[in-house]
């Protein structure tokens, strides 16, 4: 079982988002080019002016050289603390806790984008912050036509397939009974996509705002409020419905961390040493 990541795998709209705390805690490589990632992810939605690159360029750096001296120190600290606890299997509590700490680790790094992102958003002309949203729809609607081909069962059966993949990044070659786990795993998701949906379209919505009104002196305050509505994928009205998700993905992440061999926890544990590693050669 892959708990780190599976732990922590987020619904995000966005390449640049997803790439970036992942890219975090990947590799050297990764890590040391991150700038180009970002603008290479970004290159899908927005066409830049020769003036809008440079700038972003700029911007990207100062970025980068701030998150590798503030955040990764703290990345590293929870990499090392679940290293140690994952000797034992977690209990549900600290799975929650965990949750919460990377979620906050996510918030923070992205929030340290915003002004990178404010600068960038409020000199986007009308056409291209049209062509950002343009391509974002058409984007999700390729992934949701391809999720929802085949019947129910076969889509929960990819999904399990892509479950057991990651968790195979992380451990030695799952089990029966952990792949059944993973189908139950991906049963609950298929079970929410109504929800995911939902929530996914008001965060849609509300980065259309934000582009809308970008020219608003408080577009840092949205971008910030938009970023840990992303992080979080929060909305009011589905806050029931996706705290009894968690509930739920808790407790099956706590049965899939019982069911670990010595082999699987030792394997776990040595790639959250390699990450930590990572982190260090970077940060020196």
């Amino acid at each position: 079982m892959k708990t780190f990541k599976l732990l922590f795998r987020k619904h995000i709209l966005l390449p640049l988002f997803t790439l970036f705390f992942l890219s975090a805690c990947a590799n050297q490589f990764a890590y040391n080019t991150l700038p180009f990632w970002i603008d290479y992810y970004l290159s899908d939605y927005v066409d830049m002016t020769p003036t809008q690159q440079a700038r972003f360029d700029r911007d990207l750096e100062a970025f980068h050289q701030w998150h590798r001296n503030v955040e990764l120190p703290k990345i590293q600290k929870v990499l090392n603390q679940l290293n140690v606890e994952m000797a034992k299997p977690l209990s549900y509590g600290k799975i929650g806790e965990y949750h919460e700490k990377v979620k906050a680790l996510t918030l923070a790094s992205l929030q340290g984008l915003t002004p990178t992102l404010v600068n960038l958003i409020s000199s986007l002309s009308d056409e291209q912050a049209d062509a950002w949203l343009k391509t974002l729809n058409s984007k999700i609607e390729e992934r949701v036509e391809k999720a929802q081909k085949g019947t129910e069962q076969e889509q929960i059966e990819r999904r399990q397939d892509r479950l057991i993949d990651q968790a195979e990044e992380w451990v030695d070659n799952l089990n029966d009974r952990q792949r059944a786990q993973l189908l139950e795993m991906a049963g609950y998701q298929i079970e929410m996509r109504a929800v995911f949906y939902a929530i996914r379209d008001s965060l849609i919505d509300e980065l259309a705002s934000v582009l809308e009104n970008r020219h608003a002196p408080d577009l840092d305050v949205r971008i910030n409020n938009y970023l840990a509505n992303l992080v979080a994928f929060r909305s009011l009205e589905y806050q029931n419905d996706m705290a009894l998700y968690l509930a739920r993905r808790y407790e099956l992440l706590q049965r899939l961390d019982r069911n670990l061999s010595q082999k699987q926890r030792t394997a776990l544990r040595g790639k959250l040493q390699e990450y930590s590693d990572d982190i260090t050669a970077v940060m020196n």
